[in-house]
């Protein structure tokens, strides 16, 4: 893996745009929100919180221990798919994920912090099991199960640096060869690129035959992703699916059933799915760039003056399931 260091930049874009490979397709639409609330300088735009006694499940991650009960890590840097091997998770990603351990069942890697999950991306020098990096993926298989009609919604922050991937995505319960069974990402972000986040929806017949949507919020750079909170909240409906930003009433993508993408490929998203939460290091979302300088060195993170700039900040989970 050669790796590039190049500077910071900022890639927008307005008009939608489509890329055709294979049999499938990939089309991505951007939207600008410049709201009110972006006015008053403050540390949080996350959208209004709703009554307890209205959710299914919540997480405030209020506790140091990461409950055994919601989540199980993912370990390693590869999975068996039809008795093959698969490296770099099949995105050809350079982390290791290690495992919790001990009473809190945290790690170097993960750990909550000042009422904060906080996922942090390692660069060692001194290879950690032939890797170079460490970091951490938690998922709610067989433990927490979410679908439809709900409202699933995060308040987070990003770490800033080239080659940081950090995600907050859906996959089915039912096992399937992917991506018949659907994927919901519900949030992605490009470490490098400080004002868009981009949500997407993957489906189809097989990776080389499949259709992927993908919905970008563009917003001001004073208010960017990796130095204030902000939410996203997924809106699942029978047969349509909303993404929107912070306290916004009109999502920046919606998807629904009626859709000519879906006129060739089956809509799959009337189901049960579990729950993920990682940040990778490089991997094809980024075109494999990396900085190593921009990751964290430790657990403290100390060759950085605010250790919070190399990790994947989450405040607060809510799912609501709704009539």
């Amino acid at each position: 893996m050669k790796v590039i260091v190049r500077p910071f930049f900022i890639f927008l874009l307005i008009l939608p745009y489509c890329i055709l490979g294979n049999d499938g397709f990939e089309t991505t639409v951007t939207k600008k929100i410049n709201a009110s609330a972006f006015n008053e300088t403050k540390d949080s735009y996350c959208k209004d919180r709703v009554d307890p006694n209205l959710l299914t499940w919540r997480e405030d991650f209020d506790k140091p221990r990461l409950s055994k009960s919601d989540w199980t890590y993912a370990k390693g840097n590869s999975f068996i798919h039809k008795g093959n091997f698969v490296a770099g998770w099949g995105n050809n990603e350079l982390q290791y994920y290690r495992i919790g351990t001990g009473k809190l069942n945290t790690n170097q890697n993960l750990f909550i912090e000042d009422g904060f999950l906080k996922i942090q991306p390692i660069y060692h020098k001194n290879k950690f099991r032939k890797f170079e990096f460490t970091s951490a993926r938690i998922h709610s298989k067989k433990k927490l199960s979410f679908t439809f009609p709900s409202k699933i919604t995060f308040c987070f922050k990003v770490p800033s640096g080239i080659g940081f991937w950090p995600a907050f995505w859906l996959m089915p319960n039912k096992d399937a060869n992917w991506p018949q069974g659907g994927e919901i990402d519900i949030m992605e972000n490009r470490g490098r690129i400080s004002n868009v986040s981009s949500s997407a929806l993957h489906f189809g017949f097989s990776p080389q035959n499949k259709g992927t949507l993908v919905g970008e919020a563009l917003i001001p750079g004073k208010v960017r992703f990796q130095d204030k909170f902000h939410s996203i909240t997924l809106e699942w409906l029978k047969d349509e699916i909303n993404f929107y930003l912070n306290n916004e009433k009109d999502p920046y993508f919606s998807v629904s059933s009626e859709m000519e993408a879906f006129k060739k490929f089956s809509y799959p998203f009337n189901s049960s799915y579990y729950l993920i939460i990682n940040v990778a290091a490089g991997g094809i979302y980024d075109d494999y760039w990396v900085d190593k300088a921009a990751f964290c060195s430790d657990e403290q993170c100390s060759n950085k003056l605010a250790p919070d700039s190399g990790r994947f900040l989450i405040d607060w989970i809510e799912y609501q399931q709704i009539d």
